[in-house]
Formats: C-alpha cells, sequence, structure tokens
C-alpha cells in the first residue's frame, strides 16, 4: 500500500480478514488500505464494521473521521476525531482533528491545538506528522512540510512511511520540496 500497488493491498488485506475476522487491528488497517487507494465509501464501510465490533476502538474512528472528512462530511468527521482522541489521547487523532476544524472554517479552533501540540512537545514526543496535519489544514503548506522534513530528519516512523500515498496531503502533491521528500523517504535515504 506505501507503494501504491492498491490491488495487492486489497487482496491482502481482505485475506487477513478473512483469516481473523474479529481483530480490531486488522480489520481497522484494511479500512486504511481502502481510504489510501481513495475508496472512502469502502474505507467508511470497513471502519464502521470494525466499530461494531468495539465501538471505543481509537484508531477505527480515526479513520472512519478520515474517511468523511475526504467525502466531504466534515461535520460528521469531527466528533470522530473527537471521540479518537479522547479514547487515546494520541496526538494524530489531535492532529488530523485540527486539519477538519480548519478545513471547516473553525481555524481558531485549529491554532488552539496547534498550539496544544507545540507546548506538549516539550513534555513528550509529538509527532511532526500531527503538526504538518494541522498546518495543512490552515493552508500553510510551507510549515506543513517543514514538520514533515522535522520527522525525517528526527528519524520519525509513525505515518511518515504513508507520506506517498497518504490523501491528507494530497494538498502538498507537486510542490517540489514536498516530492524530494517523499522521494527521500520512499528511497530510505
Amino acid at each position: 500500500m506505501t507503494l501504491g500497488r492498491y490491488a495487492p493491498a486489497i487482496a491482502e488485506g481482505k485475506r487477513a480478514v478473512e483469516l481473523d475476522p474479529l481483530s480490531l487491528i486488522i480489520n481497522a488497517d484494511f479500512s486504511w488500505i481502502y481510504f489510501c487507494a481513495r475508496r472512502y465509501d469502502e474505507a467508511e464501510a470497513q471502519a464502521r464494521k470494525t466499530l461494531e465490533m468495539d465501538p471505543r476502538f481509537f484508531l477505527a474512528h480515526y479513520y472512519l473521521g478520515a474517511a468523511l472528512q475526504l467525502k466531504g462530511h466534515l461535520n460528521e468527521a469531527i466528533p470522530e476525531f473527537r471521540k479518537a482522541f479522547e479514547s487515546n489521547n494520541d496526538p494524530y487523532s489531535l492532529g488530523i482533528l485540527g486539519q477538519a476544524y480548519a478545513r471547516s472554517g473553525q481555524k481558531e479552533d485549529a491554532r488552539k491545538i496547534l498550539t496544544r501540540l507545540n507546548e506538549q512537545r516539550n513534555a513528550r514526543r509529538v509527532a511532526p506528522y500531527a503538526m504538518a496535519l494541522v498546518y495543512l489544514g490552515l493552508g500553510d503548506k510551507e510549515h506543513a512540510i517543514d514538520e514533515l522534513d522535522r520527522g525525517y530528519r528526527d528519524g520519525e516512523t509513525n505515518y511518515l512511511f504513508v507520506i506517498k500515498v497518504d490523501p491528507l496531503l494530497d494538498d502538498l502533491r507537486g510542490d517540489p520540496r514536498f516530492e524530494a521528500l517523499v522521494q527521500k523517504i520512499v528511497a530510505g535515504k
């Protein structure tokens, strides 16, 4: 999936669910595969199926919110991101919530999240990827790329591995700095 080979990734996701149909992480990650393949209806359905198994599973809320956001249903996505964050205090969930706030016109709420993430940077590791999502929602592509580049330089492994295919970063596609960073990450240099 991380290389954009969606047909085999979907086939492997289906097989994994067949082998372990009760695994929350396998079911949720199958939603993410559909999401990255830009098959948002299937991503939404798979995330909802996972939530039927366990309505508290934060990752399924995150993935459901992401699918809803990119389908243009921000008012439905925001509560999913809140649930994800409240369930796990996950900075990525907070970052995507900030992006959704910004995209829905709630820029002040997005800036508050950015401030909160910056403050948390001193107390614990806050992933630059989460910061980049908020900056991108606010339309600040330069700071978004700066954060992603910081993550790369710091050896951040969470989420950067999907940089080539993550639809949440589509606004950066075509930017020479972003494309060079994608190539460095994909090449493993």
